[in-house]
């Protein structure tokens, strides 16, 4: 017994030496870093979204912010002495800046938007920074039908199960994003607002020519007055950048945890980053 209680003592006094050894031998071996870190160069960031039911075409630019630039920042100041310029292969339009909002425009009324025209955006900076994209604007699908029926629900009485589908034309590829936007209406304050309950994005892959149906539940507010909608519901038929744009932005929202993968965001803008992209929605009030 007291052999044993000796072979383990002797053990465990080994195991110490062993681990002590090692561990002066791994700082021992430590030295300072040297590590060339790469030079990488600001780009410009371009956002721009356009829609024949706009009033405006607006179009924001920052400038990135490199990952080896030692800054903690998380703000992009939005750049104001760039030529920002619209054109549909045929007229062309440079875009004013708006210092109060820090975004560049032009009224639809003088360059208007129409479906199927290609358009093409320009971004250039006077220290030589250039970028360019191009979008085109799909027609308006006013085919969109729905029903909502209330979920028994003991702890929850505003829940809702909705139903809607609409008609794919044929021969093309065409892409959707449905939402629901849920209304909010204060009183005594004359305001109200809408927030996306729900939103989804659709290609007709696989579904070409054919009926469409998305289901989802919702929770729905019925802080509304008499006779009013209580939200709208938008079947937007959109542009493959667009589409793929809210594709990505969905599956970051998606992919947050301490084991998910990066995900890569989509861009279309060449020599940048961001999005360039043609949007015709279709609105529906809904009351439930």
């Amino acid at each position: 017994m007291y052999y044993k209680h000796y072979q383990f003592i002797i053990m465990n006094y080994y195991i110490k030496l062993i681990a002590l050894s090692l561990i002066i031998g791994l700082s021992a071996c430590e030295k300072d870093a040297d590590v060339k870190l790469p030079t990488v160069e600001s780009k410009l960031v371009v956002s721009s979204f356009i829609s024949p039911m706009d009033t405006i075409i607006k179009v924001n630019v920052t400038l990135s912010q490199p990952l080896y630039n030692n800054s903690n920042s998380n703000n992009y100041s939005a750049i104001s002495n760039a030529t920002v310029q619209i054109n549909d292969g045929t007229n062309s339009q440079t875009l004013a800046y708006n210092a109060t909002d820090n975004y560049y425009f032009a009224n639809t009324t003088i360059f208007p938007l129409s479906v199927g025209t290609t358009y093409y955006l320009t971004v250039t900076t006077p220290d030589g920074k250039s970028a360019n994209a191009s979008t085109s604007i799909p027609n308006s699908n006013q085919s969109l039908s729905y029903s909502a029926e209330p979920i028994v629900d003991p702890n929850n009485s505003n829940r809702y199960f909705f139903n809607t589908e609409w008609n794919d034309p044929s021969g093309v590829e065409n892409y959707y994003r449905i939402v629901y936007y849920d209304k909010y209406y204060y009183d005594g304050a004359l305001d109200t607002s809408y927030y996306s309950a729900y939103s989804n994005n659709i290609s007709d892959k696989d579904k070409d020519g054919s009926t469409i149906a998305e289901s989802f539940e919702i929770y729905a507010s019925t802080s509304t007055t008499v006779n009013n909608a209580n939200g709208e519901l938008q079947l937007i038929h959109a542009s493959k950048e667009y589409y793929l744009y809210h594709s990505k932005l969905l599956n970051i929202a998606f992919s947050s945890g301490p084991f998910s993968e990066p995900v890569q965001m989509y861009t279309n803008i060449n020599g940048g980053y961001g999005v360039f992209a043609g949007y015709n929605p279709y609105k529906v009030h809904v009351y439930l």
